[in-house]
């Protein structure tokens, strides 16, 4: 039997002569013309045409499996640069730390002085 593609525009539930039923979502499906020419599927999609031969499928698929490649290297490559970033803030906070201690007032020690806080004359008496 000859196939068509329809758009669906407006979901709808179909029930088939054998009492079966199936739900179509919006988006293309491809149908026994049968189908594709009744009233009801007619009121809720549009046909785009016949069905299209398995070549292009085949084509279409080799396109999507190419591009799930790609996909897949560019998420890697995007994890790897977050990575990247992470050790860097990582490293930006511990220089950020460093310097801060570095900027810290130094402190001269005193110099050492008797009990009442005097300084020590010295030996000859001078």
């Amino acid at each position: 039997m000859a196939k068509k593609t329809i758009r669906v525009h407006t979901p709808f539930d179909f029930q088939f002569e054998d009492g079966t039923s199936q739900r179509f979502e919006a988006g293309e499906h491809t149908v026994d013309d049968k189908v594709a020419d009744h009233w009801f599927v007619t009121a809720h999609s549009d046909i785009t045409g016949k069905a299209k031969a398995s070549s292009d499928t085949k084509e279409f698929q080799a396109q999507i499996d190419s591009l799930t490649a790609q996909l897949a290297e560019k998420d890697k490559a995007y994890g790897e640069l977050q990575q990247s970033v992470a050790d860097k803030d990582q490293a930006i906070a511990e220089l950020t730390a460093q310097l801060e201690a570095l900027k810290a007032p130094v402190t001269e020690p005193e110099p050492e002085t008797e009990d009442d806080g005097k300084k020590q004359k010295s030996a000859d008496g001078k």
